[in-house]
């Protein structure tokens, strides 16, 4: 059985799956915008700060809806 890449699709970061409606969220940065021109990666992800701070939340609407 071989393994395919699966391909990003737009508008969906890669690492977390936050879109436009869905956003990540820090206090100090504000909500996540895209890094890429293809709107495959959030700024929250990109930036290791950012992405490692403890008060990064992502995919806040979704997130929120769990609790």
């Amino acid at each position: 059985m071989t393994t395919q890449n699966k391909i990003p699709e737009p508008g969906t970061c890669r690492e977390c799956g936050c879109t436009w409606d869905d956003p990540c969220f820090n206090p100090k940065f504000g909500t996540c915008w895209w890094k890429d021109d293809s709107e495959t990666i959030c700024s929250h992800c990109a930036d290791p700060d950012i992405n490692n701070d403890p008060a990064t939340e992502h995919c806040i609407n979704s997130s929120s809806e769990s609790e």
